[in-house]
């Protein structure tokens, strides 16, 4: 059948021109060429089997204004004209070159119960499909319409029990609020499949529902996305929103700036992120909010347990593949110590140094890493552990070690290298980046870099974008002369205390009770207003 209405080129332009069908596809780029390709097949799709993934659609005004269209020359509304496309039965009882009338009737009276299409109505339609109110499905009405009127108290959302870095920033986040008395509770939100899910130490604290007046997003931007498209609005409504996005790179990319439109502001924890968050915030405000850094309790294990040899001055690296291999830069890492410390020439002997690579096993074949494993196994004093340890044992490795080596291309904040510092070891790491703000030498020598481009494929979203390339030889010279220095005593928390969870959660509860007054205000004058 030939289909009736425009090209179906202009319906894909206003279509993907939407700002949650944009989110959606940076959150499923596997949709974007079937999208573009046949965009009426993408709007069925998001009709069916995408409002049910993406909770946002029936709410998004804009994408119910697009269904409610009038598709020129068939005088039904796009939404009225995709179910028509895909219902041939109708087609034939129904056929609009007879005129539109006896197909409208069957849509209001049969199409919208038959394809569960109430919450994609507008109220003219609503009215049309049902003369009966009570028979339309409603949602219940939002508890309070202000966050002013919710009590007090924060709804931390992000991985709860996820063993990456940014579960971790959530978990800190809690303890901080904790320690300052703030009232709080966490709402998991699961990373990818990929991701292990087996830190507990917050379960106590987990809820189905944030009732607070405030909410923390401990997520990527990216990912407060994703969160937002797959739950919709309901943990939005009448609070007060705030990004705690993490960031690597100096450029904030610009795919993601229509996700500012969900918070009221942003926290960043380095003045590194600080820059590139604010440079495309726009009007929402932006606040350097620093990250708590707290061990908790360290497994007792020692050298033996990991197979490490007792009198070795051991540097250590470790990293999260799916932080990517070129951000991390392992590779550096063992060419510096290879420089540093050659088999045929080192003064210190053959085994009394070495290099541990710890990384999460990866679940897929990375080309680097397996070169770096390949390189590794020839040395004996380079050990590469492949698993993912719990958080007190991961720990308990870093504190078996004696200089932890991060030479990084670019870092938000940091986080291992704080715990390194708060371990008492020594740091060598490359002088750029979210790490800066507490790296400072004598306890970290900073290595020099250049800034190059971020070649494409080596990191999401960083076109135009650059990053550091760290110098290997003022590396190795730096590994060189703390090994000759080595010494067993350790000098205890070498971490500035502006990082512990009782100043972090004293700054937190500062701003909280100043945005709690600059909403007291606003309600005082909109009840003034009104």
């Amino acid at each position: 059948m030939k289909k009736p209405g425009l090209k179906s080129e202009g319906r894909a332009h206003v279509l993907l021109d939407l700002w949650l069908i944009q989110l959606i596809l940076l959150l499923r780029p596997d949709l974007s060429s079937a999208a573009e390709a046949d965009p009426d097949g993408f709007a069925w799709w998001l009709i069916n089997a995408g409002r049910k993934e993406y909770r946002s659609l029936p709410e998004s005004n804009e994408f119910k204004e697009y269904l409610g269209a009038i598709e020129g020359g068939t005088g039904l509304t796009r939404l009225q004209y995709l179910v028509y496309q895909n219902r041939p039965d109708v087609q034939k009882a129904h056929p609009i070159s007879d005129g539109p009338g006896a197909y409208a009737q069957w849509f209001y009276q049969h199409g919208v119960r038959e394809h569960d299409l109430w919450d994609l109505l507008n109220e003219d339609d609503l009215f049309l499909a049902s003369a009966d109110p009570q028979r339309r499905p409603r949602s219940a009405p939002p508890s309070a319409s202000l966050p002013s009127e919710r009590p007090f108290g924060v709804n931390l959302i992000g991985y709860a029990f996820g063993q990456l870095g940014i579960g971790e920033d959530l978990r800190m986040a809690a303890k901080a609020l904790e320690a300052a008395g703030v009232p709080f509770t966490i709402i998991n939100f699961a990373p990818g499949a990929d991701t292990g899910q087996a830190d507990r130490s917050v379960a106590h604290w987990v809820g189905d529902s944030g009732p607070y007046r405030y909410n923390i997003f401990c997520l990527s931007a990216l990912e407060h996305g994703r969160f937002f498209a797959e739950r919709g609005s309901e943990q939005m409504i009448a609070r007060y929103s705030i990004g705690y996005w993490p960031w690597e790179l100096e450029r904030w990319p610009p795919e993601w700036q229509g996700i500012f439109r969900l918070v009221d502001e942003v926290w960043a924890s380095s003045q590194h992120t600080l820059g590139a968050v604010k440079g495309a915030a726009g009007k929402v405000p932006c606040h350097l909010m620093p990250m708590a850094v707290d061990l908790g309790p360290v497994s007792r294990k020692g050298r033996p347990s990991f197979g490490l040899p007792g009198k070795a001055c051991l540097f250590c690296f470790a990293f999260d593949l799916n932080s990517s291999i070129h951000r991390k830069n392992a590779a550096a890492c063992l060419e510096a110590f290879a420089r540093a410390f050659p088999t045929s020439a080192d003064a210190l002997g053959p085994h009394e140094v070495g290099l541990v690579l710890k990384c999460h096993r990866p679940r897929l074949k990375n080309p680097l890493w397996t070169l770096i494993k390949q390189r590794a196994a020839k040395d004996k004093r380079i050990h590469v552990m492949e698993e993912t340890l719990p958080r007190n044992e991961l720990l308990a490795l870093y504190r078996s070690c004696d200089c932890f080596v991060s030479l990084h291309r670019a870092e938000g904040f940091g986080r291992n290298i704080a715990e390194a510092l708060q371990l008492g070891l020594h740091v060598i790491t490359t002088g750029y980046s979210g790490n800066t703000d507490f790296c400072r030498p004598p306890v970290a020598d900073l290595v020099d870099f250049r800034l190059v481009p971020v070649e494409e494929a080596q990191y999401p979203f960083s076109r135009g974008a650059v990053w550091a390339d760290p110098d290997v030889d003022a590396a190795a010279n730096y590994m060189m002369r703390f090994a000759s220095r080595r010494r067993s005593a350790r000098k205890g928390d070498l971490l500035p205390a502006s990082y512990t969870v009782q100043a972090v959660g004293a700054k937190y509860r500062r701003r909280l009770t100043e945005i709690g007054r600059e909403l007291a205000a606003a309600a005082r004058t909109v009840a003034f207003q009104s």
